[in-house]
């Protein structure tokens, strides 16, 4: 059965590419042990998108619908941007600012009925991973992120893996256990309150997970994303925590978004958004795989915070 975001997607007149509706359908080549299911490969091919600026005459964010019409975006957001719109053709997709376009024509008019579908589809969606999915895929296209933190971003991928496996030291670490040689950083906002929980001597470093929404080139980042970072090894940390530092965000130098964890979805709607790569989890034993939830970690972290940490 066909994925409900393709479907709407589709049924609007915007299919998605094929890559896409593949991973949202969990088509059996996005599915392995090591890549987990479709849904988390979905959001890995939303991170390509989500981890560059905003370009305000490039359509390429337009590329994960099917066959959009490329050189027409393009050629109309250099008008506009001309024009002094200076978000070209997303523009077009800013309730603030789609009102003083001037006239653009039959592709113009595409562009209006994207944002329409766009505007509408939350009430259209059954699933909780559609929604997140959709949110992260609507800011993306129009740089409209709800309001975070901006940290700063990380065009070009590092070294660090993203494989289903990092839920594993997440898991742990919601319920309070960091393995002997592994330790623990908490990044927090100018308001003191946790963003990101890095993990160190756990599996790969300079990886982490959001335990509070930041956004990344326009692009609000939910709470449960793996991410990879880079620290400015001269950065004072705000103190030190019995096992890790409490740093703040103006320690990170570059973040990127890497994919969903399965613990950004509730418990209750887990298994249907992750499928395989759940069941591998729960073969693999890792610690509470279908009942543990972001709200531990978030807890834990502010535990750290407070200095009350396990």
């Amino acid at each position: 059965m066909a994925h409900e975001l393709t479907r709407e997607f589709g049924a609007a007149g915007f299919a998605l590419c094929n890559t896409l509706v593949e991973m949202l359908d969990e088509h059996f080549a996005h599915q392995s042990e090591r890549r987990g299911c479709g849904f988390a490969q979905s959001t890995r091919y939303l991170s390509r998108l989500i981890n560059r600026p905003r370009d305000p005459l490039s359509a390429s964010d337009l590329q994960a619908f099917a066959d959009w019409p490329m050189a027409e975006t393009e050629a109309l957001a250099s008008i506009l941007v001309n024009a002094g719109l200076a978000t070209g053709w997303r523009a077009l997709l800013d309730p603030a600012t789609r009102d003083t376009v001037p006239e653009t024509g039959a592709h113009g008019a595409h562009l209006l009925a994207l944002a329409e579908t766009l505007a509408a589809m939350p009430q259209r969606l059954e699933h909780e991973e559609s929604q997140i999915f959709l949110r992260l895929f609507t800011q993306t296209l129009s740089g409209l992120g709800d309001p975070a933190p901006d940290l700063p971003g990380m065009p070009i991928k590092p070294e660090v893996g993203s494989c289903s496996e990092a839920e594993s030291y997440f898991l742990e670490i919601a319920h309070g256990r960091i393995r002997r040689r592994g330790s623990v950083n908490i990044i927090v906002d100018p308001q003191g309150r946790p963003v990101l929980l890095e993990k160190i001597g756990l599996g790969e470093n300079h990886s982490a997970i959001s335990i509070g929404p930041f956004r990344l080139f326009g692009v609000c980042i939910p709470p449960g994303s793996l991410c990879a970072i880079r620290r400015n090894p001269e950065a004072v940390p705000l103190r030190e925590l019995r096992r890790g530092l409490l740093l703040p965000t103006t320690a990170l130098e570059e973040t990127r978004f890497l994919r969903l964890t399965t613990l950004a979805i509730s418990p209750e709607s887990r298994a249907r958004a992750f499928t395989c790569q759940l069941q591998a989890q729960v073969r693999a034993a890792m610690f509470s795989p279908l009942t543990a939830t972001l709200g531990q970690l978030q807890e834990l972290a502010e535990r750290f915070v407070q200095g009350t940490e396990p």
